[in-house]
């Protein structure tokens, strides 16, 4: 049974999606409905503003095929955003298109004063298009609410009270959160054309990709790993926060079973900081400081095996092959996206059942 504190903060989010959708029908019923348009004409874009927000690194990567699409499509325009995530200018730093990151505070001291910092420097722009990109987000209603724009997109629904002048209305089948804004662009946008398989995007410098490779070395060489022989290194993440960790005992026998399979596999730990402890003790570990970094030492890897976590949004961004390995959380809305990548349900399967999924991504 998961414990009780995990049980009440599931509670209190559903509580709180609750309200905030009983508000919107209240707030909706007060503004009255909008004529909208659900078609743009792109010659009229020439600048974009898309509002996300929340302090989530993976929501914040979410959004990286609605921006490559949205290049595509508007080659010329500058697109704005304004997140919450706190890295998120280091992070999508060098997006094709990406103008300026107007940064919202998420915690901490002076929330008042940063908001009002950042909402000047929001208002002090104009913008051809603003876009809520996510169908239930207050924040984002409100950034469509106070921001200088010609034209507002966002999605149709009965608690959507935004002054939307172009609306789309949510598929039937619920859409994974990276496919989401990109549906909503391609439906107000799109050419006709079949655009590029969806991924989450991060740019990386070679200079970056040349120095993840030399952390693997050296965090190999460390450990005593023959790293010089051309043996795969395969990379994991174990440390997810709460109902979505898996327990050491649970990796030891997953990499019991895998090394069974594949004795010619380096195993490599990446940690959440430089004092956690390994999940597995006599494996080479590594610890990255930013998440630039962390992108460029997986993507030089053979395949990255992360539990429900950031690093794995990360990884999913690279070409490696990514395996998720879920246990409260829908991987259909947030496993790992591209074509090479694979959810795992951990929670209904053994550690040694999973290590041979694993390896027949091989």
């Amino acid at each position: 049974m998961p414990p009780l504190g995990a049980l009440i903060r599931g509670h209190l989010r559903e509580l709180r999606g609750q309200l905030r959708y009983r508000l919107g029908l209240v707030l909706q019923r007060l503004i009255g409905r909008r004529h909208t348009a659900s078609r743009l004409d792109p010659l009229q874009i020439r600048s974009v503003l898309i509002g996300r927000i929340n302090g989530r690194l993976g929501n914040t990567l979410f959004l990286t095929p609605m921006i490559a699409r949205l290049h595509e499509l508007l080659p010329e325009a500058r697109i704005d955003l304004a997140l919450s995530y706190p890295y998120a200018p280091a992070l999508l730093a060098g997006m094709p298109g990406v103008g300026e990151v107007i940064l919202f505070p998420h915690k901490g001291a002076g929330l008042i004063p940063k908001y009002w910092r950042a909402l000047r420097q929001l208002r002090a722009r104009h913008y051809d298009l603003a876009i809520d990109p996510t169908p239930y987000s207050t924040s984002g209603r409100l950034i469509l609410a106070l921001v200088h724009a010609r034209f507002r997109l966002g999605f149709s629904l009965p608690s959507q009270w935004a002054a939307l002048t172009h609306a789309v209305p949510l598929p039937a089948a619920p859409l994974h959160q990276g496919r989401q804004p990109a549906y909503l662009v391609e439906a107000a946008l799109g050419d006709g054309r079949e655009p590029a398989a969806l991924q989450l995007r991060l740019p990386l410098r070679p200079e970056e990709l040349a120095a993840g490779r030399a952390a693997i070395q050296a965090a190999l060489t460390a450990a005593g790993a023959d790293a010089n022989a051309g043996r795969p290194v395969l990379g994991y993440f174990g440390h997810a926060t709460g109902l979505k960790a898996l327990p050491p005992a649970w990796w030891a026998r997953f990499w019991q079973a895998l090394l069974a399979l594949h004795p010619e596999v380096l195993p490599l730990e990446f940690l959440p900081g430089p004092a956690a402890a390994p999940t597995v003790a006599g494996f080479a570990s590594l610890h990255l400081p930013s998440q630039r970094q962390l992108t460029a030492a997986i993507a030089s890897l053979r395949l990255f095996v992360s539990a429900d976590a950031g690093p794995m949004h990360l990884a999913s961004a690279t070409d490696t092959p990514t395996m998720g390995l879920f246990q409260v959380t829908d991987p259909t809305l947030y496993g790992p996206l591209k074509a090479a990548d694979r959810s795992i349900d951990a929670a209904h399967t053994t550690p040694e059942a999973v290590a041979a999924l694993v390896s027949a991504a091989f």
